[in-house]
């Protein structure tokens, strides 16, 4: 009897401390915490290492464009225009990029956006808008078109074309941004078909970069920005080194004068005033014209100009062209 109460007490313990006493193991709290360490840390991971991707994609992680200097043909994909374009398309510095390289190439020939479009759409639609011709042979600077890829001639040699181009693993990787630098034949790459796909032809960028100066032409001084004639088109273009500078408006100087010029190709229609870093200029058919002394205009307004220069420091009164003006700081207002 005692032992069987002695045992009924001791039971009555026992479950009256188990059930007042909380299962809290202070190594259970650690545990937990551990658990979510563990599970921030992991996301914190899995989120650099998503960015990383991206910016190994665009940003120039990459070891650039396979082939860079292929028969003397140098480009950087990361320069402003494939980057401004690859906010335009996920493609960019990817497979299925070709438009995006082609478009970014172009726009920086033109030293403009030309936008991306698609080869069906340059073919159809672009090439004309914005005044390429097409061509049933291939250019120097051009497109060559298939019906859903398309690469930029940069040099013709013969039959040997030297050719860039986005979107072809099977010339570069990942690693290039699937971009390549490559000679090819001329008769084999229109019949290469790219997996299927059909030759439509060629358009004429019209941008002749393979076309250095005539020797008679150039300046004394090439060692900036100078004006010269082409030995390819016979056109005054604005030079640096032995290059066109496509990308270069402003104003110039050649052996025969300073040039107003657009795009790399001396303006022999412009008329009016302009500047460069030296100042603002009158220029008659593309040429500044040192002689002028009066009123011209341009779109901010009219200006006083001695020795074809505008001369902000002038305040006054003038006579020009039996007419009376009031200048302050070159600017002038007719009384």
């Amino acid at each position: 009897m005692t032992s069987n109460l002695t045992a009924a007490a001791n039971a009555a313990h026992t479950n009256t401390h188990t059930s007042t006493i909380p299962r809290t193991d202070p190594d259970t709290n650690t545990t937990k915490r551990r658990h979510i360490a563990i599970a921030l840390i992991t996301a914190a991971v899995l989120l650099m290492s998503s960015v990383a991707g991206a910016l190994f994609a665009f940003a120039g992680a990459t070891a650039g464009i396979n082939g860079n200097g292929t028969n003397g043909v140098y480009i950087n994909i990361y320069g402003p225009y494939y980057k401004a374009l690859a906010n335009e398309t996920s493609a960019a510095y990817g497979r299925g990029g070709c438009a995006w390289y082609a478009s970014s190439r172009a726009s920086e020939l033109a030293g403009k956006n030309l936008g991306v479009h698609s080869p069906a759409n340059w073919w159809n639609t672009y090439a004309a808008q914005y005044g390429f011709r097409k061509t049933s042979y291939p250019v120097a600077k051009g497109f060559a078109v298939f019906s859903n890829h398309m690469a930029v001639i940069e040099k013709v040699e013969g039959n040997t074309l030297t050719i860039s181009e986005g979107s072809n693993p099977g010339a570069s990787d990942a690693a290039h941004a699937y971009c390549a630098i490559r000679q090819v034949n001329r008769t084999a790459f229109e019949k290469s078909n790219y997996g299927g796909q059909s030759f439509r032809g060629y358009i004429d960028l019209g941008y002749r970069v393979d076309n250095p100066p005539r020797p008679e032409t150039r300046p004394a001084d090439t060692s900036a920005v100078y004006i010269a004639q082409g030995s390819t088109d016979n056109k005054w273009h604005a030079y640096r080194g032995s290059t066109p500078d496509y990308g270069y408006t402003g104003i110039t100087k050649g052996l025969y004068g300073w040039w107003k010029t657009y795009n790399g190709t001396v303006d022999f229609g412009a008329n009016g005033v302009f500047k460069n870093a030296y100042g603002w200029w009158k220029v008659t058919n593309g040429k500044v014209d040192f002689s002028f002394t009066g009123i011209a205009s341009n779109e901010y307004g009219t200006w006083y100009l001695i020795g074809g220069k505008v001369d902000f420091s002038f305040s006054g009164d003038i006579s020009w062209a039996g007419r009376t003006w009031s200048v302050a700081g070159g600017k002038a207002v007719l009384k």
